[in-house]
């Protein structure tokens, strides 16, 4: 009776923990498994560079940009949030984030994307986040995830662990 009892504590403190784990700690409808990138209708777009600016400004690209850079094909996500300081929190589209891009096969010309499919922008999400999970600014090291509906009931969702760069624009 007394392992019975142990048992159905366990479960209950297992379930509880379970339970509590928040839902921005993952995007839960990203199925890129261990790639860095997003997913837009059922596509993978794989993202291994991450840049943020001084601006606080955080950029998702598929190919490596610099100042006065050229280069074609590329997949790209951009946040801009409304905070001085970016730190370890969530950032909400009205709450936060003041705007948020994302397009496919692009060309990045000296510091702006042009051309390419939108699959996310300003008037396309109805609502989402971007969450910064980890920040270490010595190292350079960042976790982000995101997920945002868009105003016809697609989702964009993605993530990113690794080291940045800091850029300027």
């Amino acid at each position: 009776m007394v392992m019975k009892s142990q048992l159905q504590l366990l479960v209950v403190i297992t379930s509880f923990f379970f339970l509590s784990c928040s839902v921005e700690n993952t995007a839960p409808n990203n199925d890129l498994g261990n790639s860095n990138g997003f997913q837009f209708d059922n596509i993978a777009y794989v993202t291994d560079s991450v840049y943020i600016t001084p601006e606080n400004e955080i950029i998702l690209s598929s190919k490596e940009i610099s100042n006065g850079m050229t280069t074609n094909n590329i997949d790209f996500a951009h946040f801009i949030t409304t905070s001085s300081s970016l730190s370890e929190k969530s950032y909400y589209t009205g709450d936060g984030l003041a705007s948020c891009t994302a397009l496919t096969e692009g060309d990045w010309t000296g510091g702006t994307v042009e051309n390419g499919e939108i699959i996310l922008s300003d008037t396309l999400v109805d609502n989402g986040f971007i969450r910064v999970v980890y920040l270490n600014r010595t190292k350079k090291e960042v976790h982000l995830i995101f997920e945002f509906e868009r105003a016809d009931g697609e989702l964009v969702a993605g993530s990113f662990e690794g080291n940045y760069t800091t850029v300027t624009f």
